[in-house]
């Protein structure tokens, strides 16, 4: 481990989740990136706070001395060959078929 790496916090992927019964919100931290465990950090009333100010630097509950930010986890990547797959389709559009080419 580089000094770098000690310094900057790292990335903790969190799912927000209400606790069942009551108007409290949380997020959940299901894979600490210091020692693989579940952390829970409060969002938030239900009705009235906005979960996603809540997210950022948090110490780590495994080791108070260690900061990691709590994001979201990133969206799923667009699929390869997307935009050509669309071109193709265009340009067939505008073909007239005859019987030979069936």
């Amino acid at each position: 481990m580089g000094k770098k790496d000690r310094t900057t916090p790292r990335l903790a992927f969190a799912s927000l989740r209400d606790m069942p019964g009551t108007r409290v919100m949380f997020w959940v931290v299901d894979d600490c990136p210091y020692c693989g465990e579940r952390h829970l950090h409060i969002a938030g009333n239900l009705r009235m706070a906005d979960p996603g100010e809540s997210l950022g630097e948090y110490p780590a509950p495994c080791d108070p001395s260690r900061v990691y930010e709590v994001t979201l986890p990133p969206g799923p990547k667009r699929k390869q060959g997307k935009e050509a797959r669309r071109k193709v389709r265009r340009e067939g559009k505008g073909e007239v078929r005859d019987d030979d080419q069936w």
